[in-house]
């Protein structure tokens, strides 16, 4: 088992190698992800979702199992995103060139910092800005002062603010924290498999926002109801997960947001769609509601 590390700051995880068309070409060259999203149509956006193309993200120095490659493509199981299907972490393809050729760890103690911010620069060790990184990305530090921390990366020790690890927003409780932190990405674009500030899907932006306060969330809807305490309609709290399914409620999951207080929820719907607040008693969602779960105690 071979262990590798992201080095773009997002990965895009295809379903197959034959998901990409020549409309991803650029991105599989060079990975830039913000000029990828830029040329997207509209019509492109919802073929992701409807012939699921993209599964999910990894994000820079995130720890991947290398299961096989074929030509330019590694099958790998993204061990931070856990799966039902796969005990080994979320299954899927990247290119080759988007990861590191081993995995080498410090030989000393470390800890880890979890970027918190929507978008923060990596420097190299002179100061030059290497990339923007994603919230939720987990580095390694090594010692950090009250302006900068210094961190192992796949790319070599660089550094970045200490600002970045800093939750700028207030709460009684993370449940409070998590909406908030939801809240910054009002309007940002629905992106199935997303799960970054520059497109979320509804179970990635659940994900995302629980990972950058370090509680661990499935990666898919139907795990999230799997797990996490179970909540009573009568004992809702803000931050809790809401859940809807076929079947008035009865059926397969099959979307998901974050309650918001007063009957309303925060989520990410659907393609051509931003990140919004709307009532749990919106026509759609009104019929399929399907249970609340809680992970941030």
């Amino acid at each position: 088992m071979e262990i590798r590390r992201i080095k773009v700051p997002t990965a895009l995880v295809w379903a197959t190698p034959t998901s990409a068309t020549k409309a991803d070409q650029s991105y599989l060259a060079d990975g830039d992800i913000s000029a990828w999203l830029k040329q997207l149509k509209d019509a492109d956006r919802e073929r992701l979702a409807d012939q699921n193309v993209i599964v999910t993200e990894a994000l820079f120095n995130d720890r991947v199992i290398l299961d096989r490659v074929e030509g330019q493509w590694a099958h790998i199981f993204v061990t931070k995103q856990n799966n039902r299907q796969e005990r080994r972490g979320y299954p899927g393809w990247v290119p080759v060139a988007q990861l590191t050729a081993t995995d080498s760890e410090l030989d000393y103690p470390t800890t880890t910092v979890r970027l918190v911010h929507p978008q923060t620069d990596l420097l190299d060790e002179q100061g030059q800005v290497v990339m923007a990184l994603p919230m939720g990305t987990i580095l390694t530090t090594t010692g950090q002062d009250a302006q900068e921390i210094h961190v192992m990366t796949p790319l070599g020790a660089g550094l970045i603010a200490a600002s970045a690890a800093t939750v700028n927003v207030s709460g009684a409780d993370d449940g409070d924290r998590l909406l908030a932190l939801g809240r910054q990405f009002l309007g940002t674009p629905y992106l199935w498999g997303g799960i970054t500030p520059q497109g979320f899907d509804c179970s990635g932006l659940v994900y995302a926002l629980h990972r950058a306060l370090d509680y661990a969330v499935p990666r898919d809807a139907q795990d999230q109801y799997a797990n996490g305490y179970p909540v009573a309609p009568e004992e809702l709290a803000v931050g809790d997960l809401v859940f809807f399914a076929t079947d008035h409620g009865m059926g397969t999951i099959h979307h998901v947001g974050i309650y918001a207080g007063e009957g309303q929820m925060l989520h990410a719907p659907k393609p051509g769609l931003t990140v919004e607040v709307i009532p749990m008693t919106t026509a759609k969602y009104a019929a399929e509601y399907a249970g609340a779960r809680r992970f941030w105690q």
